[in-house]
């Protein structure tokens, strides 16, 4: 997450890095995400300047196990300013990503992508 976080503010994504990742490790401790070992991780949050999105490939030692039980290794992460008004790209950014997890073509690609540029391609086919 500390990785995700320091991009994120490298960017000028996110404003305060360490309010940042305090409130994402305590998102991650409210429940089991992931399924098919692919977490889809969330943050409406006041340190946030623009919505993004982040990715992230974790080593064995660092996954955990998703509510199906499979072990996460893949990690998306979409931010956007806590405002009062909606953010409607936020919301179908997720709900395009949610279900394109779902399907194993998809999660096959995913985990087969070595080359950042391989992510990018495999992003833009699910726009």
């Amino acid at each position: 997450m500390k990785i995700l976080t320091h991009d994120l503010h490298a960017a000028g994504t996110i404003s305060h890095p360490r309010t940042f990742t305090r409130a994402l490790h305590t998102c991650l401790t409210h429940g089991t995400h992931g399924f098919h070992g692919i977490a889809l991780l969330t943050a409406r949050n006041r340190t946030v300047n623009t919505p993004a999105a982040a990715f992230a490939r974790i080593s064995p030692e660092l996954a955990w196990h998703g509510a199906d039980n499979h072990q996460v290794r893949d990690i998306f992460l979409l931010t956007a300013p806590h405002k009062p008004k909606p953010h409607p790209n936020y919301t179908q950014a997720y709900s395009t990503l949610a279900r394109h997890t779902a399907h194993a073509g998809f999660r096959r690609m995913l985990a087969a992508a070595r080359t950042a540029d391989e992510l990018y391609e495999l992003f833009r086919l699910i726009r």
